[in-house]
């Protein structure tokens, strides 16, 4: 989704969220943006992208059996598969900016 899209703005025009125009609208607010820009945010201190982020957080919680992924390229791909790299492990201070983000923008993309 966005998070995984490469990042800020971009991320939100040019990830899968524009590939199927209509089917992910609830994903284009301000609200989730700024969730997204504070996850960005993270993985960046972290030294990994914003899809390795979020692949290492799903690895890092014992009770998620298996992550999917959705690469549309080789590239993408090779990117994925280094969130499972041993070095990709989070940072305790990134799993409590991860939660942080998480109290502030609880499902962002849905609608008060």
């Amino acid at each position: 989704g966005g998070v995984g899209g490469g990042g800020g703005d971009a991320a939100l025009s040019s990830a899968r969220l524009r590939l199927f125009p209509g089917r992910y609208d609830r994903f284009d607010s301000p609200r989730v943006r700024e969730a997204v820009r504070e996850y960005i945010r993270i993985a960046e201190a972290e030294g990994l992208s914003p899809a390795q982020l979020a692949l290492a957080f799903c690895r890092s919680r014992w009770y998620i059996p298996s992550t999917l992924i959705g690469a549309t390229s080789m590239e993408q791909l090779h990117e994925n598969l280094a969130a499972f790299a041993k070095s990709a492990h989070l940072s305790p201070d990134a799993l409590a900016a991860i939660e942080a983000v998480h109290c502030r923008h609880r499902n962002p993309s849905l609608s008060d």
